[in-house]
């Protein structure tokens, strides 16, 4: 590396954002104090493993703001049929569990690539509607025929099945349309049609074991034994937090074991029961934070797909938040989503900081 590079490295590291990592570090000091008290009782394992995923991510983080994010609309199309390749991957190589077919064992760690097609279809369908659609929408037409770009990476998830991050995708979708500019006669129209079309996902599209979760859903108390159990567990846990909470190692739900994957997908259950409402509202503060950030980012660029990237972005953090919340406190069918940056998992762990290396990316390399 020769002086001038040096000096362009130099450059690019002072324009990136601190305070948006800042944030994501701060998500990750509550995330292992909580997988530490929630497994802890039992083996170190998940705790280490979690400070090598971080400093993996954070690898992958910095290597990722140095690349111009305008490569990426470059070459769309070579990212979009790695994408439908790496989905159609997972049912000749993937590893079945519970009725559900999403991982790749690689030997070392198990992948899911679902996690990262969502940011795949992000930075494709920018390029798409900036080349085929101008400044806006205007009419069913336009969706029907953009949908298209999005249809084949949805049914290969849903195929899976892995309705959560199906409908990621449909709300990546949705915010990425009505950012780059979509008329109000258009929304009605869409709203109706998505309205109309909840009795036929329900009965013709959804699997059995998804439409007891969305009974589980609406009542939980229903069926204690079996599908409702999580729900209720992690809502003693959370009203049994308080205003304060229990205090650090201080849980029973996860401890006595009443508490199923309290690492994973009810890992706001255990933290809630241990730092309480005040605790809460410190978490979604952070995650609200950091979604607002990512925004700025987005508006400060004068580049239409920088802003509709960090756009969908954003929309993965809000909604993966919104639910995974909503889910532990029973306002939300159980989908699996997880809390990112707090649950547990090495995918979803790299898949947050590839995200956010994107995002400053384009505060790095923005015009």
């Amino acid at each position: 590396m020769n002086k001038r590079d040096i000096l362009v490295l130099q450059k690019k590291i002072k324009k990136a954002d601190y305070y948006l990592v800042l944030k994501v570090m701060l998500l990750i000091a509550i995330s292992l104090s909580t997988v530490y008290t929630a497994t802890s009782y039992r083996t170190l394992v998940y705790f280490k493993k979690e400070i090598i995923w971080t400093g993996l991510g954070l690898l992958v983080y910095f290597f990722v703001s140095l690349i111009d994010y305008k490569k990426y609309a470059k070459y769309y199309k070579i990212i979009y049929i790695f994408n439908i390749l790496m989905l159609l991957s997972v049912f000749i190589f993937g590893d079945s569990a519970k009725g559900a077919k999403r991982w790749i064992d690689l030997g070392i760690v198990n992948i899911q690539p679902a996690e990262f097609a969502k940011l795949f279809i992000i930075l494709t369908f920018g390029e798409v509607l900036i080349l085929n659609y101008n400044k806006n929408f205007t009419g069913i037409k336009n969706i029907i025929f953009s949908f298209f770009h999005i249809a084949p990476i949805f049914f290969l998830i849903a195929k899976q099945p892995d309705l959560g991050t199906s409908l990621v995708i449909i709300f990546i979708y949705g915010v990425m349309i009505f950012v780059h500019g979509i008329d109000f006669k258009t929304i009605f129209k869409l709203i109706i049609v998505g309205i109309t079309s909840i009795p036929i996902a329900y009965f013709f599209l959804l699997r059995d074991y998804q439409r007891k979760r969305i009974l589980t859903f609406l009542n939980p108390e229903a069926d204690l034994a079996n599908s409702g159990w999580n729900v209720v567990q992690s809502k003693i846990a959370i009203g049994s937090g308080g205003i304060f909470g229990k205090g650090f190692l201080q849980g029973t739900q996860s401890k006595l074991r009443f508490l199923p994957e309290s690492h994973t997908d009810f890992i706001g259950s255990v933290f809630l029961e241990e730092r309480g409402f005040l605790g809460g509202m410190i978490l979604i503060i952070i995650y609200l934070a950091l979604i607002l950030n990512i925004l700025k980012i987005a508006d400060s660029t004068k580049d239409e797909y920088g802003k509709l990237v960090c756009y969908g972005i954003a929309s993965i953090f809000f909604f993966h938040t919104f639910i995974n919340l909503g889910m532990i406190m029973g306002i939300m069918p159980v989908t699996g989503l997880p809390l990112l940056f707090m649950s547990y998992g090495g995918s979803s762990f790299i898949f947050g900081f590839l995200m956010i290396g994107v995002v400053n990316s384009v505060k790095i390399h923005k015009i």
